[in-house]
Parts: C-alpha cells; structure tokens; sequence
C-alpha cells in the first residue's frame, strides 16, 4: 500500500479515496501566467512531467532534487529560467523537517520567495521572481518547486573570485577586489539596516551581472528571517562568519578587516567592534573546510550567462 501512495504521490496526485488529503498550491507572478501555461509550468502536474531544460545541479541522494536550465523562445523572443525542484520521498524526512516548512508553517520554496520578494522592496538586487509551488499529502509537502528567471550574464561571486579575477590583469584584479569588497558590505548593511538575517550568506548565494560589482544580487534565502533591530545586531555575526568562512583563500587579511570597516562604517574599530570581528571568526573557522570544499563542486555562470562546472 505504501508504495502504491508513493508512485502516486510521485506524479503529484494521490491513490482514489485519499485524494481529499492532496492539495496543490501555484502562485505566478502577475506577469508570468500565459508564458508559463505556453510551456505547460503552471501546475505541479506540468512542471513534474516536463522534459525542458537541462539540469546543471542534482543531490546524488534524491535524483529528484534538481536544478534546471530552462532556455524557450516565446513571442519570439529569447527567455531563459532557473527551475528548482524538491522532492520529499520519504515520510522520516517529512517528519525530521516538520517544523521547517515540511509539515508546519512555510514551505521552503513559499519561505525564499516571500524573503526574495521583501528584499527587493528594501532596495536590493534579487532575480526576477517567476512562480512557486507546493504539492502537499496530509499535510506534509511531497513537492515543492520556485522559477526564477536568469539575471543577464551573470557570474557567481565564488566564481567570480575563484577564478574570474585570476584571469584578469593585475590592476584590473585589484579595482575589481576592491569594488567588489565595497559593493558586499554596503548589500549585506543595508539587508541588515533593514532587520533581515539571510542564515545562508555563501559567497555562491550572490550574483555579479555583466562583470558590474554595482549590480550585485542576493538569492537562495529559504532560511532567512526578519527580525526587529533589537535582536538583529546580536544575530548578523553568522552572516558575517558565512561571508568570511571562504574568504581566506581568495581575499587578503587586509580586505577582510575592510570589509569589517565597511559594514561598520567606521574607519578605526570600537572595542565593540572587536568583539563583533572576533565573534565573526570564532563562528567562520569550524565552517571553513567545508565551506572550501564546496566551492570546487559550486555550479558556475560565465561571462556569456551560461552554466559550466567549477
């Protein structure tokens, strides 16, 4: 019986006489409907069976968790989307996340799509927002997928500083570090001015558009919160220690504590501001290996907009 609910729960419906306890939910961008009903991404059902696009990002433990490429031209013109779809298969996974959006509250992808959309009210650089879905079984989400559409020629910022920069002449590479440095601190103050911790804040988590600094985004904030000011400046050393948890390899020591005046907005560090710095680096260094190693398998965007593999 069980796998009899799976394989139905699978193509986003449910076994004949538990179909009351399916429900589906789409919410598109007002100028969004006709395109996604032309290429049938309307609906849980649609984006489940659509064979568009090219993934160019899978968990090796779900094959259904997938990020796609999705290039179509329509009224003849040239759009490409960003398509990322969860897949909950298991009812210990729903419970283990039941109150992250699995089975209480906000669904991942509703919770990333409210924080992108707040962020670009506060003034912030975020990809255009297309839709989101959710497929939820008694309660529990089985299916969650969000549509984005691509920023135009975009580089992520790991790739950016991983490998971008080491292409370009030494004086080129040093404005751009530097622009760079500056345009992150004045972004992540004015998120934090604006009481709202990302939780999330890796340097591939940002977007550089056509090699511009200035136009810097910030996305994947599924995780993020708003809170009052209060409690906001006790919380945004983890944002500042995920920033620096990677930046040890491609930033200097000098650049870092720039940075830190940057945000701070100060040219000598309080006593306070110290404290801050070193909380910032007691939280980042246990996150350091990981965070470097993952940049090896970051999926980057190059200077033309389209993914290769870091």
């Amino acid at each position: 019986m069980s796998n009899k609910i799976w394989a139905a729960l699978k193509e986003g419906t449910a076994p004949k006489g538990l179909r009351c306890l399916n429900t589906h939910r789409v919410v598109i961008h007002p100028d969004y409907p006709e395109l996604l009903k032309a290429i049938d991404l309307d609906s849980i059902q649609g984006v489940l069976r659509s064979k568009l696009g090219e993934a160019i990002s899978m968990d090796r433990k779900q094959e259904k968790n997938v990020v796609k490429r999705i290039e179509i031209t329509y009224e003849g013109e040239t759009r490409v989307f960003y398509l990322k779809l969860y897949w909950n298969h298991l009812f210990e996974k729903i419970w283990a996340r039941a109150f992250r959006g699995s089975l209480v509250g906000r669904s991942m992808v509703r919770a990333e799509y409210d924080n992108l959309e707040r962020l670009a009210k506060c003034g912030l650089r975020i990809p255009q927002l297309v839709a989101y879905g959710d497929h939820r079984f008694a309660g529990g989400i089985i299916h969650a997928f969000i549509i984005t559409e691509e920023i135009p020629k975009a580089m992520g910022v790991d790739y950016l500083v991983h490998e971008w920069f080491g292409q370009q002449a030494e004086e080129d590479r040093k404005y751009k570090t530097d622009e760079l440095v500056h345009e992150v601190a004045r972004v992540v103050k004015q998120m934090h001015d604006h009481g709202f911790e990302h939780h999330d804040l890796f340097l591939r988590n940002m977007m550089v558009s056509e090699q511009n600094m200035s136009k810097l985004y910030v996305m994947d904030a599924p995780r993020g919160y708003f809170w009052p000011q209060i409690i906001m400046r006790k919380r945004r050393a983890f944002d500042l220690a995920t920033l620096d948890s990677a930046a040890t390899q491609s930033f200097s020591r000098n650049q870092r504590m720039r940075f830190m005046h940057l945000y701070l907005g100060c040219n000598r560090l309080t006593e306070e501001d110290k404290q801050l710095v070193r909380k910032v680096l007691t939280i980042s260094e246990p996150m350091r290996e990981r965070q470097l190693k993952r940049l090896e398998r970051s999926i980057a965007v190059d200077e033309n907009g389209k993914p290769e593999p870091s």
